[in-house]
């Protein structure tokens, strides 16, 4: 069922993985004119509540003012303080840290202090610099370049497969990050394959799903893998639950990949988003929100059936983000080291095609571009 029926040629070598010059390639090329999820609606539920980040070496607010969500450099126009360094909270009004500059939704100053002070006024240069923010379902996400597409052009043919499944029949459940010392492709580049599950995942996915049953679509800016899962006593009861919240059971996994560093996977039972941010060279950032079915069904026996199943879907999703993350460091250890070119399986073809994205973005046009194989229908 892979298109490819031979192995494929590693394009990125060891080197890209490690260089400060490709890292801010990457950073300029890649994920700057990309969208970023970071957070649910819910997490902006009430006026004045505010979140921040470190996003690719930027400082970011998000803030709710009275139902409108909007996304901020958290740097004030005064005297360059970050306006204020809690993760989360909830105020009043937007106010500096520092002087008490106050700003209003499109970023404009409110209330200063001693405003006689700065006569004439330098209306231009007092205001918050703004990004770009927009939902998809209930996931809130933020573009830092200027111009570029809309989110749903951005996703494509993604948006209509996602859109309602972040929320809906799908309650958010809870959001978890961890930083990892390794490129940011390891982590992704992990996600794509399903090679490694019998020596990383003895205990959770076990065995590497029969080629038969798993399908890939390649795409140029994005790919997905799908599979049956087994029906087994686990998977049974899995199915029974779905039943009990009013859904009807598919046995479908997905895993989708909106290159560069975007995945979404997808059970019966629950909606997993998780992106990667590079924090440098040779660390980087994983950030997972996930959603778990809460179905159409009210009684108490639907409550009972959700409030059963939301901690396991929990506690198995991080078991595997913790399983995977084990391996990282050695990963990035050994491509430090490494002299060898690398080759790449027809069970991890997706990786192909995401090294040739990376690849077209980042290499000068006078490089070599990558051979295109056979069968490549997305070239």
């Amino acid at each position: 069922m892979f298109t490819h029926q031979q192995h494929l040629e590693h394009l990125l070598q060891p080197d890209d993985y490690t260089s400060p010059a490709q890292y801010q390639r990457e950073l300029q090329r890649l994920f700057y004119p990309a969208w970023h999820p970071l957070c649910t609606i819910h997490d902006l539920a009430q006026p004045g509540d505010f979140l921040t980040f470190d996003l690719l070496e930027t400082p970011i607010l998000l803030r709710n003012f009275g139902g409108q969500l909007r996304a901020f450099l958290n740097v004030c126009p005064h005297r360059h303080s970050r306006l204020t360094d809690e993760v989360r909270g909830r105020s009043a009004a937007l106010r500096c840290q520092y002087h008490g500059w106050e700003f209003n939704h499109e970023g404009r100053t409110g209330k200063i202090p001693d405003a006689k002070a700065f006569r004439p006024w330098d209306r231009a240069n007092s205001c918050l610099r703004r990004f770009r923010l927009e939902t998809c379902g209930e996931v809130v996400f933020v573009n830092l370049s200027e111009e570029g597409p809309s989110l749903r052009e951005w996703l494509g043919p993604l948006w209509e497969r996602w859109h309602s499944s972040f929320g809906g029949a799908y309650r958010y459940a809870t959001t978890w990050e961890a930083d990892f010392a390794c490129n940011w492709k390891v982590v992704l580049e992990n996600s794509l394959e399903s090679y490694h599950i019998p020596m990383v995942h003895p205990q959770t996915f076990k065995d590497m799903p029969p080629e038969e049953v798993a399908w890939h679509e390649l795409e140029r800016t994005f790919t997905t893998f799908k599979t049956i899962i087994p029906n087994d006593w686990v998977n049974r009861r899995q199915a029974h639950i779905v039943r009990l919240l009013g859904e009807q059971p598919t046995w479908e996994y997905w895993h989708y990949n909106r290159h560069p560093h975007l995945t979404v996977s997808t059970l019966d039972v629950n909606r997993l988003v998780m992106c990667v941010f590079p924090t440098g060279p040779t660390t980087c950032r994983y950030r997972s929100i996930l959603f778990t079915l809460r179905g159409k069904k009210s009684g108490p026996l639907a409550w009972a059936a959700y409030r059963l199943l939301r901690p396991i879907v929990v506690y198995v999703a991080k078991k595997v983000f913790a399983e995977d993350g084990r391996l990282y460091p050695a990963v990035q250890r050994g491509l430090e080291a490494s002299p060898h070119r690398g080759v790449i399986g027809t069970r991890e073809e997706r990786i192909y095609y995401f090294q040739r994205f990376v690849w077209e973005h980042t290499r000068d046009t006078r490089d070599i571009s990558p051979t295109v194989t056979d069968g490549d229908h997305a070239a």
